[in-house]
């Protein structure tokens, strides 16, 4: 997303003068539904139209591809009211906002029709980019590369609830054994469920950051809140084994304890190595920002 605000940035003025000129050849509209709906048909990426008058109270429905809101007809629109400036021309464009509908980047375009009603135009900022070819149309990468990940997530998922299913069973069926050591039994179940947090645990980032809400993070650093995460899981982890390690080991024979000794100490340089990763990426983002 921060990609898409700084082409917006470095374009702004050709998007302009896009948006406005094609407003001016297609004449002064009325207010009539008919006249405001055939901007969609222009503008690819327009998402909504409406219109104000100069106290900024709504007094037009508000248009959708395909549908029409009346809920806000006749009420103030603070946003607008707040926010809008126009220039000499009656003309305004907003920087590149969220969208309170759907979380994506979208900008408020404003045009004077007359001297007491104003036009107001909302574009989803990926397709107007799109539609002024200022950046490459990426969907059926973009469409095949979330169903692979969806894929190796929701099936490291399945493998994880796998792997809890079997510790329990292990546990129960083990532990009805009166041959088996109970101690054992809870080792190795542990075990198995150490492990499924860690699968499942790594799905759920995959799947967060590559499927469910991957236009909310930034690209720049995703990767590296990934990698944190799924290193966190692993610490836990590790953690719990090591433990379980000490407990296992001061039941049967201390000679043994060196191996938890290692594990502890793995552990250990798993922390200071994500404390190091955690302390660069903030820098990296504090850097970008001041940028």
């Amino acid at each position: 997303m921060k990609e898409l605000m700084t082409i917006y940035k470095d374009n702004r003025d050709r998007i302009r003068k896009y948006i406005f000129d094609t407003i001016d050849t297609m004449g002064k509209p009325t207010l009539s539904e008919e006249e405001l709906r055939r901007f969609f048909p222009i503008f690819h990426s327009l998402e909504s139209i409406y219109a104000v008058d100069g106290e900024y109270s709504q007094i037009t429905p508000l248009y959708l591809e395909g549908s029409k809101e009346t809920t806000r007809v006749n009420s103030i629109v603070t946003s607008l009211q707040e926010n809008i400036s126009l220039d000499e021309n009656g003309e305004y464009m907003s920087s590149a906002y969220l969208s309170s509908r759907d979380g994506k980047p979208v900008i408020t375009v404003s045009k004077r029709i007359s001297e007491n009603e104003m036009m107001i135009l909302n574009f989803n900022l990926l397709r107007l980019l799109e539609e002024l070819h200022l950046i490459n149309k990426a969907n059926v990468f973009n469409a095949m590369s979330r169903f692979i990940y969806a894929s190796i997530g929701y099936s490291l998922s399945f493998f994880a609830v796998i792997l809890v299913f079997y510790s329990l069973f292990n546990f129960i069926y083990y532990s009805l054994d009166e041959g088996v050591n109970i101690f054992q039994s809870i080792f190795k179940s542990t075990i198995a469920l150490t492990l499924g947090l860690a699968v499942f645990d790594l799905a759920k980032n995959l799947l967060e950051h590559e499927v469910v809400y991957k236009e909310h993070f930034r690209e720049s650093h995703g990767s590296k809140v990934l990698l944190e995460k799924f290193l966190i899981s692993i610490i836990i982890a590790l953690s719990i084994e090591a433990l379980m390690t000490v407990f296992k080991i001061a039941l049967s024979d201390y000679k043994d304890i060196i191996y938890a000794v290692y594990l502890i100490l793995a552990v250990s340089v798993m922390i200071i190595a994500m404390s190091f990763l955690t302390r660069t990426t903030k820098k990296d983002t504090a850097s970008h920002d001041n940028n």
